[in-house]
């Protein structure tokens, strides 16, 4: 139990890296095109080292980008993160602390919380730009910007910070949230099917099963259980491999899964042994569908390389819920129905609802 959970962390800490750098793709993108804009803003206003300045800022992001895509992520980050510090400093100086670009190290904040960087360096970095914040404020309160603009261009170049600042955030949040809620929804599903026939896991059903023992008692409907297990498995491995048996597990685990009701749970119980949920089932109704089940099976032919196709054959055990009982006394009985369908020769359904 304890191995599985650090498995589950380990996969979750995979997953949130791997949608943080998904994230961090994004950046280069949307600050290259807001600096193509200020670009364009500071050429037409006469600041031209701030123009220059922001077709440095554009070729730092495409570099960025140009890391990313190679995989060399620390020093994808070091170029965004200078790039954000140097273009807010010199900005502020050039231009003033009215024009608003003292807002963008706003940006560092989020960037940095969401990397997988530790505890500390975290707390340095965003340290490191309050403090530049704070200096650059007291300097600028003491100092005149070395461009004289206009203040109505000057109104302008602040609110399109203010709304810049926010676009940013609003849409790398809103990614970073699809990213992590995607990476959740995965790991949910390593965490509750098995890995090579998408099925829901023996845990998993044993859940759901609880819940539909406890909707049955509380509505008095039947509830039916079907075990199922492949014939002469072993020998399926042993002469022609377990790559074979694998794709013998998938096509008789595609076949169950389209096959039984929407409202059946089915799972890979374990090896080659599959378990069915059928609620408002039968005994009656579940053997029959059992029997339709292991006709389906036995017209399945499985492909090998260079050989006839193989065919494939099931025994069913069926049972249904009794009123009191756990959900493990009649996975016993299913159980002890399944033993007595091998012993008489496989490849077919028995029904019991006699306590094991």
């Amino acid at each position: 139990m304890r191995s599985e959970r650090t498995s589950q962390q380990a996969i979750k800490a995979r997953n949130a890296s791997r949608s943080f750098w998904r994230l961090m793709h994004q950046v280069p993108l949307l600050a290259g095109m807001a600096h193509v804009v200020f670009m364009v803003l500071f050429f037409r206003i006469g600041a031209l080292w701030m123009g220059w300045v922001n077709v440095g800022s554009v070729a730092m992001f495409a570099l960025s980008a140009l890391c990313l895509r190679r995989r060399h992520n620390n020093a994808a980050m070091v170029l965004i993160l200078s790039e954000i510090v140097l273009h807010a400093v010199l900005a502020v100086r050039f231009i003033g602390w009215d024009s608003g670009f003292h807002y963008y190290l706003l940006l560092v904040a989020p960037i940095v919380f969401v990397s997988r960087v530790s505890v500390k360096a975290k707390t340095m970095i965003v340290g490191v730009m309050f403090v530049c914040h704070l200096a650059m404020d007291h300097f600028m309160k003491m100092h005149a910007p070395v461009y004289t603009v206009h203040t109505h261009a000057l109104s302008v170049l602040r609110y399109f910070n203010i709304a810049v600042t926010f676009l940013m955030l609003s849409l790398l949040s809103g990614q970073y949230y699809r990213l992590v809620t995607s990476a959740e929804k995965r790991l949910r599903e390593l965490a509750t099917t098995d890995p090579l026939t998408r099925l829901l896991n023996r845990r998993s059903w044993l859940e759901v099963a609880d819940y539909e023992v406890v909707q049955r008692q509380r509505h008095q409907a039947p509830l039916a259980l079907v075990l199922a297990d492949i014939d002469h498995f072993k020998a399926i491995n042993d002469r022609h491999g377990h790559l074979v048996g694998d794709r013998v597990l998938q096509a008789v685990s595609d076949l169950l899964r389209t096959a039984v009701r929407q409202q059946d749970s089915v799972a890979r119980w374990g090896g080659e042994e599959f378990m069915i949920l059928m609620p408002q089932a039968t005994l009656e109704t579940a053997r029959v569908a059992a029997e339709r089940l292991r006709d389906k099976v036995s017209t399945l032919s499985v492909a090998l390389d260079g050989a006839p196709p193989l065919s494939v054959s099931m025994t069913f055990g069926v049972t249904v819920h009794q009123a009191g009982e756990t959900i493990e006394c009649p996975v016993r009985r299913a159980d002890k129905a399944l033993y007595e369908g091998k012993a008489s020769g496989r490849n077919k359904v028995v029904a019991s609802d006699v306590p094991a």
